[in-house]
């Protein structure tokens, strides 16, 4: 079994669920479920358990002591919300999770799909290699990916939709969490829609004597409509002082077919491989004890994995291959007698991308001329925290720092038919080209008000001062560039709670994301346009107020939120000249600048229910509004909004204690038709002529659990084999799917 155990600033921490002492008894202790169905089969189990441990005095004695688990995720400790530990239900920002469970039940093909269920999250795929999450109507470097608290956001992403999310594998992730709105208080630069931290596998605690414990896991994983396969293994290992786990996993996909009438769809395919190791050594004893410090490395890599959007318009196919190399070292030091804890972290991160793109002939499969495009980023980052609790921990202050360097190496070359490769003196960046990113934060939330019946008054207020600079050396006809730009941003919030049942929250934030390399800089073939530098961008930035609302009952969970973004000096394409000329190859020449601002507002709300003899049930819906304001022309909606999604299931689970587990899930999966769009989207061969149509597809899924060692699991996607794609996607969402899944433990 895989287990999420660590957080990635105060390493181990586990958040029991509550069971009652007969319940334990009769069923085992609990497994320290992270995703939402599992916490509601425990509920259900709880009710049989009272009954047979002796009745309704012996329930009252034993709830009284540990109360039951709710509906949701309302127990789970998660950290992206503050970079500490809270519970979702407590935290007053909206944060989701996608759990160690979830993973295991969904089995997606690849994380960005691990989030179709979460709440407020809408992923664009241009290409089956792909998945770009939208969050709260932007996207790519407009969200903050970070793993294990390092970021993975670099100073190459392209501006819109980007892959990259599709280099974490999912059978080496442990969770995934989800901050929805501005985080820049705390992260920095790009975390203006969210921040998506995914968490590595962890390896399992030692004996409860402090003896070693160690084991294994297989998983095989197939797909039909795709011929996707998945193989992955891992081995771990625990003593009181130290744990280790190494994992690989190999995917190999075909083209995908797509639902009635589409087919397979060509150079939609790819392969893929990852890996991860990771090791941690704890004091134990002594003035240290608590001291921890632990090394990660992750590797992936995509190869061919073909982008055919611009095929039938352009002639034009891209095949990308990406990799990815990721290690971070993280030192974690508790000072008891101050209650103070610190961590740091110093990372590093090597980055490749090839993009080949060919010219394709009249039939669409012989390929003529190529331009190979070969990019390299590498970043060292620091990365510094502190965490001092006072009166009794009601007022907690965070403060550190961030610094990230990027080195950037890049050439380009053509060929045509059999001839031998020709390099070209301008390529997308000139080589040596360097990148800064840091700045330092204050924090600090408190609890003015805490009652014994229950009402808490909590308040939060935050600062950050941030700072960015660019360079790149003359090349390739382009001068000398140099830019940087300094600038802060504020969080401030207010939150009212009694007991665990009632939470109203309000809160202001900010979050920029300062122009990046791509954007000032990259000279070339951009996809829809060629793009030629400006070195005069500034930040982008959001001021978002939100509020959110949570009621929690024994049997129900219901969760609102809703938002409004104030964009400024957002990053858009206008036309221009690149050596005299409005036109490269066919495509408008076009540059990156700041000038227009925006509008973003939206609700997203969810609702869990425990209906009785092992049946839940749950449901969310997410609508997003967005415009944005040019001046001196009217006003426009803003590119790539999400349509009004969501998703709603029913699940029985078959629990037991020693013996098997199981579940049988039916859910739908919808959005309705987008139309509302913007001068882009209309230009946009992703985007059918007249918008992306409405559709909804129902869904199948089962699992079974024999003993603590196998699980097989068996899933029936679009079962009517219906025809339809996300929105802005670049390919058809794939037709009726079968989906089957062994895992064994070793």
């Amino acid at each position: 079994m895989r287990k999420f155990l660590t957080d990635p600033y105060h390493g181990v921490f586990e958040q029991e669920e509550g069971v009652a002492r007969g319940f334990t008894r009769l069923v085992g202790p609990g497994r320290g479920r992270f995703g939402e169905v599992d916490v509601l089969t425990r509920r259900v189990m709880f009710a049989v358990a009272v009954v047979v441990v002796g009745g309704r005095a012996q329930a009252s004695d034993a709830a009284g002591e540990e109360p039951p688990p709710t509906p949701r995720e309302t127990y789970e400790s998660i950290v992206v919300g503050r970079r500490v530990p809270e519970t979702a239900f407590e935290s007053d920002r909206s944060v989701s999770v996608v759990g160690e469970r979830d993973i295991e039940d969904a089995s997606p093909r690849t994380v960005p799909e691990a989030l179709y269920e979460s709440v407020g999250v809408f992923v664009q795929q241009t290409n089956h290699g792909g998945g770009s999450p939208i969050v709260r109507g932007l996207i790519g470097p407009q969200v903050l990916l970070m793993v294990d608290g390092v970021r993975l956001n670099n100073s190459v992403y392209r501006t819109g939709p980007v892959q990259y999310l599709n280099l974490l594998e999912p059978t080496l992730i442990g969770r995934v969490e989800v901050l929805r709105g501005p985080g820049s208080v705390l992260y920095g630069s790009d975390a203006m829609g969210g921040v998506i931290l995914v968490m590595p596998i962890e390896p399992r605690e030692p004996r409860p004597d402090g003896g070693m414990a160690g084991g294994g896991a297989l998983t095989t994983r197939f797909a039909s409509a795709d011929l996707g396969r998945t193989v992955h293994g891992h081995a771990d290992f625990a003593t009181r002082a130290a744990r280790g786990l190494g994992g690989i996993s190999f995917k190999w996909l075909s083209d995908l077919r797509g639902g009635s009438g589409v087919g397979a769809q060509r150079f939609s395919g790819y392969d893929q491989w990852s890996s991860f190791a990771g090791l941690e050594f704890r004091v134990t004893e002594g003035a240290l004890k608590g001291s921890s410090v632990s090394a990660k490395y992750l590797y992936s890599y995509i190869q061919d994995a073909g982008r055919t959007d611009q095929l039938a318009k352009a002639g034009s196919l891209i095949v990308y291959d990406n990799e990815d190399h990721l290690a971070w070292l993280r030192i974690k030091v508790p000072v008891a007698s101050i209650r103070t804890e610190f961590t740091a972290t110093g990372s590093f991160q090597g980055f490749f991308e090839r993009s080949d793109q060919w010219q394709m002939a009249g039939d669409l499969e012989t390929r003529l001329g190529v331009t190979r495009d070969e990019l390299t980023a590498r970043t060292l980052g620091m990365d510094v925290m502190g965490t001092t609790s006072l009166l009794g921990r009601r007022l907690k202050f965070q403060y550190g720092g961030m610094w990230y360097r990027d080195w950037v190496e890049a050439n380009r070359a053509r060929k045509v038919g059999e001839a031998a490769w020709s390099p070209t003196a301008e390529g997308p960046y000139p080589d040596a080209s360097t990148y800064n990113n840091d700045g330092v934060f204050l924090h600090a939330a408190g609890e003015p008000v805490r009652t014994e019946s229950g009402h808490t008054l909590r308040l939060e207020a935050g600062y950050r001062l941030h700072g960015m600079s660019g360079h790149a050396p003359a090349s390739g006809g382009l001068a000398e560039v140099e830019f940087s730009h300094l600038g802060h941003v504020f969080q401030a919030g207010v939150q009212y709670a009694y007991l665990e049942r009632v939470t109203v929250a309000a809160t202001f934030s900010q979050g920029f994301r300062a122009p990046n390399l791509q954007e000032a800089i990259h000279l070339g073939d951009a996809g829809k346009s060629f793009h030629v530098p400006n070195p005069d961008l500034g930040p982008e930035r959001c001021d978002t107020v939100e509020v959110l609302s949570r009621l929690r009952l024994s049997w129900l969970d219901v969760s609102v939120a809703g938002y409004v973004s104030f964009l400024r000096d957002l990053i858009k394409r206008e036309g221009t000249l690149w050596n005299g000329l409005g036109q490269v190859a066919g495509k408008q020449v076009e540059r990156n600048a700041n000038g227009s601002g925006g509008l973003l507002w939206g609700i997203e709300s969810g609702v869990s229910a425990v209906v009785g003899l092992g049946l839940s049930a749950r449901a969310h819906v997410t609508y997003t509004w967005g415009e944005e304001h040019v001046p001196g022309k009217a006003d426009v909606p803003l590119t790539r909004i999400p349509p009004l999604f969501g998703w709603a299931g029913v699940r029985w689970d078959i629990p037991a204690g020693e013996g098997p587990r199981a579940f049988v899930e039916s859910f739908v999966r919808w959005a309705a038709k987008q139309d509302r769009l913007s001068p882009e989207d209309l230009k946009d061969p992703r985007i059918p002529e007249g918008g992306t149509p409405g559709w909804w597809t129902l869904n199948l899924r089962a699992s079974a659990r024999f003993s603590d060692r196998y699980r097989t699991g068996l899933a029936i996607e679009n079962l009517f084999n219906r025809k339809y794609r996300y929105h802005g996607s670049g390919l058809w969402a794939p037709g009726l799917n079968v989906v089957a899944t062994l895992d064994m433990d070793i």
